[in-house]
């Protein structure tokens, strides 16, 4: 979302400290977890059943497995609340309200389940498995649940112009050497952090809403005032779908993608749209193609400025009409760094988010009739982080300018957006002037080739940028770890 050592002895450190952040536990398989989700959405409760067949390509056995239910974060009684207090009117527009994800019943092979919840937050659902289940085998589990909205400006909720459905469905928890990880909802960044699967997603609504979607939409009826859709994508971290009754649409086809712009307050669509199919057209040829058939622009009501999801963004229709196209490049660059190369967001959410960010840059620089230059940007990105410097050391006596840091450890969202967004901005500016064209762009086609589809680490890059010969483990570190002077 928008907002110098040798390297063996660096490796060294990362082994001994690190151990637990390889780039997947999973080993290399060409079966892939599946979610066939078949919903109903009636006003603001979506009632759904999803059939999860799970793959264990891992090489331990399994007697339970974890989702992360986000739908409970926005309960009365959450621990950790998905709207920040600064954002509180914006959000609820309408007055305080509360959502939440109740889980009916699990079952496998007929049988009941044995099911609860977990986590610090109680946002995570545990469900007991009739058997083990060991490396190669597979396992299906239907879960039925049903999901109250919240009247929201958010990524799940409903709200005056939309219907957001981002994390609208029990999703497992990643899984690496320390377990199945539960992701709690913290309002900072973005607290997601998936493995990719394979979905197809049913869902009846009303048949006036207009359904933007992840993945391609292989089947429409209508019947009385009911319609009915099914979307398939494979190889996607995670799915959502905005529906409206008030969108409009405009489409273009890149290469072997089709681009759909949804809207329905834009002065300037065909332009918005251009700016998408271009930054598809860009990134196509600087980092790697993007692997969908299909990419959905999509105008929301959103307190951020935009969210990203497999083949689908989010983009707020509170933006200035001078960062409305900023935005868009940036959540489409989230489609390489994220959905296709993905990471730890609560850990790390900086890795995303930083070559996010500098990918607008790359952007403008790349297409100057837009009026932003490569040089205006960066030096824009450095007044703003000695300006966080500065007012951070008045207030604190002290600014901590470390990257790596849990998202809870973040003080504020300001301090998160310096150091997730401008602050790798720079970084990546700096880095691309030290190691010139050649080395910079590709070390990042490397990096989008090697972890395409599986989750990096912030090591994971430095490996990309050594292997093209780039002396630069102490220059990342100094960036990481906030020893580096801007």
């Amino acid at each position: 979302m928008k907002k110098i050592f040798r390297l063996t002895a660096f490796i060294l450190l990362i082994t001994l400290c690190f151990t637990s952040w390889g780039c997947s536990s999973c080993k290399k398989s060409e079966r892939l977890s599946q979610y066939d989700v078949v919903a109903n959405l009636e006003g603001d409760t979506l009632t759904a059943k999803q059939t999860f067949t799970f793959y264990n390509c891992y090489e331990n056995s399994f007697k339970y497995l974890k989702f992360n239910l986000f739908g409970r974060a926005f309960r009365k009684d959450a621990k950790y609340s998905p709207v920040l207090p600064q954002h509180l009117s914006t959000s609820y527009p309408n007055g305080i309200s509360y959502g939440d994800m109740e889980i009916l019943a699990c079952y496998q092979e007929g049988k009941t389940l044995t099911f609860s919840y977990v986590g610090e937050d109680q946002t995570v659902l545990q469900v007991d498995l009739l058997r083990e289940v060991f490396p190669n085998e597979s396992a299906i589990i239907v879960i039925e649940y049903v999901l109250k909205l919240a009247d929201v400006v958010a990524r799940t909720g409903i709200n005056d112009n939309t219907i957001n459905l981002g994390n609208f469905y029990p999703i497992l928890c990643a899984y690496d050497q320390k377990g199945f990880y539960e992701c709690n909802y913290y309002g900072i960044g973005d607290p997601f952090y998936s493995e990719c699967a394979n979905y197809r997603v049913r869902l009846t609504c009303a048949k006036e809403l207009v359904v933007a979607s992840s993945g391609k939409k292989v089947l429409e009826q209508t019947e009385n005032d009911k319609k009915t859709t099914v979307f398939t994508i494979d190889n996607a971290r995670s799915f959502a779908m905005v529906l409206s009754s008030k969108f409009q649409t405009i489409s273009q086809k890149v290469d072997d993608t089709d681009i759909t712009y949804y809207y329905y307050e834009d002065a300037s669509p065909k332009t918005s749209l251009e700016q998408a199919v271009l930054a598809v057209k860009l990134f196509n040829e600087k980092f790697g193609k993007y692997p969908y058939s299909t990419y959905s622009v999509v105008q929301t009501q959103f307190v951020q400025g935009g969210m990203e999801y497999p083949a689908l963004v989010m983009i707020s229709d509170n933006l200035e009409s001078n960062a409305y196209g900023e935005v868009i490049v940036h959540e489409t660059a989230h489609q390489w760094w994220q959905t296709v190369v993905g990471n730890n967001e609560i850990e790390y959410g900086f890795l995303d988010e930083g070559l996010a960010e500098y990918s607008v840059v790359i952007f403008f620089e790349a297409y100057p009739e837009y009026g932003m230059t490569r040089s205006q940007m960066i030096k824009s990105a450095e007044q703003t982080y000695k300006i966080f410097c500065s007012v951070t050391d008045k207030l604190m006596g002290k600014v901590n300018t470390v990257m790596l840091r849990n998202l809870g450890e973040f003080s504020s969202e300001y301090e998160y957006v310096n150091l997730a967004y401008i602050k790798p901005c720079i970084m990546y500016d700096i880095l691309r002037k030290t190691v010139g064209e050649e080395r910079f762009f590709g070390a990042l086609k490397d990096y989008y080739e090697k972890y395409s589809f599986k989750n990096a680490t912030p090591y994971d890059i430095v490996g990309a940028f050594e292997r093209r010969g780039a002396d630069s483990n102490g220059f990342f570190k100094g960036f990481y770890d906030g020893t580096a002077i801007i």
